[in-house]
């Protein structure tokens, strides 16, 4: 303003100039708002020391402390992008990347954007269409799971602070070629489906989408909200690939209820021919035996029972898991599983916490056979945590 005032001329063009650059500089900054506001960067970072003692085969066990990374929450670096398309419509994508905060490698088998990577239509009406790769319904992570602080306790819980996923069967994880729906939300009621033509590319390198070759996916679940009562149902099928062998199927439940002094959860699945444990066996023998690997089909059923209750400022988290399997071609071979866990975790400030916690897992094994575990032998899996978490 200083060089313009010293200019000689007639006062009406520089109040002209000046309009014209306060005009355009309140259009570029809201330009410039408008694209912050439709492309985020966030992320987790999330560290912390753990001891692990474990019984790994008959006469043998090992002691772990390490520093370690995402136990509370899974380290990530995320993109996601939103337009609204008209003002019912909009079109959006999430990229998210996943690493090890303690070593800085990438997870998820290397994947640029392991964690995520998604593309969505959504329409208030109609509902949601995502397409890419996506967390399971089952998982507490993603856009796409539904279980985050509202199926359990500890949902999938920090680490050796054992969650629901370690008495349940399932991946809990990410899958390749997923679509999902998901429909608008209902007097508290909202449904969803997904379906997956392979489930992992990246170890199904070679095969072809919707055959025998590629193991899929699929699922339905429901959702329902009213005031301190929460429920959600999932049922799900994995179709294996290269085996005519039945699908492996679960169903999921929970119903909570908020009190204010405290939040209760009672959670279970009943599954029958599933592969997947949520959480190895603790004998090592036994995880890779053929009779309760995760190339075996399983039957059986578990129930969680947890509480979550606010505690000197923080929260405080508790839950007892049980488990009930067996081979689900001899019934003979089966295993029993019983956790218990607690954390507490204490916000230093709007995106930093601090927490802690300690988990117990025992598993009872039955006629795993003379080159394994003896019938009614035990091996038993316990730890502690602690670390920090930050969000930006």
């Amino acid at each position: 303003m200083h060089l313009l005032s010293s200019i000689p001329i007639s006062i009406t063009v520089p109040m002209q100039i000046h309009r014209i650059l306060v005009a355009a500089t309140a259009t570029a900054l809201a330009s410039a708002s408008a694209l912050a506001a439709d492309l985020t960067v966030y992320g987790v970072v999330n560290t912390g020391l753990s001891y692990t003692h474990a019984e790994t085969s008959v006469s043998e066990s090992t002691d772990t402390f390490e520093l370690d990374s995402g136990n509370y929450l899974g380290n990530r670096f995320g993109l996601k992008g939103e337009e609204t398309i008209s003002p019912d419509l909009k079109a959006g994508f999430i990229l998210e990347n996943g690493f090890s905060a303690d070593t800085g490698s990438l997870s998820d088998g290397g994947r640029m954007f392991g964690r995520e990577a998604s593309l969505y239509l959504t329409n208030e009406t109609f509902g949601t269409l995502r397409f890419g790769r996506l967390t399971v319904m089952t998982a507490s992570t993603g856009s796409s799971g539904l279980m985050a602080g509202k199926f359990s306790a500890l949902s999938t819980g920090w680490g050796v602070v054992w969650g629901h996923n370690a008495v349940f069967t399932g991946k809990f994880g990410r899958m390749d070629n997923m679509i999902m729906y998901s429909s608008p939300k209902f007097a508290g009621l909202q449904l969803h489906a997904q379906y997956s033509s392979g489930i992992d590319q990246a170890t199904e390198k070679t095969v072809e989408e919707n055959s025998g070759s590629s193991t899929r996916y699929m699922g339905l679940g429901l959702q329902y909200f009213n005031g301190p009562f929460s429920t959600i149902e999932v049922v799900d099928s994995h179709r294996y690939a290269d085996t005519s062998e039945d699908p492996g199927v679960t169903a999921n439940g929970s119903v909570a209820y908020d009190f204010g002094v405290a939040k209760f959860f009672l959670t279970g699945q009943y599954f029958r021919d599933m592969r997947y444990l949520g959480k190895a066996a603790v004998d090592a023998e036994v995880s890779a035996a053929n009779v309760f690997g995760n190339n075996v089909a399983k039957d059986g059923f578990a129930l969680n029972v947890g509480a979550t209750a606010p505690v000197a400022g923080g929260k405080l988290y508790g839950a007892i898991g049980w488990m009930d399997a067996e081979n689900a071609k001899n019934s003979d071979a089966s295993m029993r599983r019983l956790t218990l866990s607690a954390g507490y975790d204490f916000n230093l400030s709007k995106r930093t916490v601090v927490y802690a916690g300690a988990g117990y897992m025992l598993d009872m094994y039955d006629e795993f056979g003379t080159n394994v575990r003896a019938s009614n032998d035990d091996a038993a899996k316990y730890g502690v945590t602690f670390g920090l978490s930050h969000r930006f």
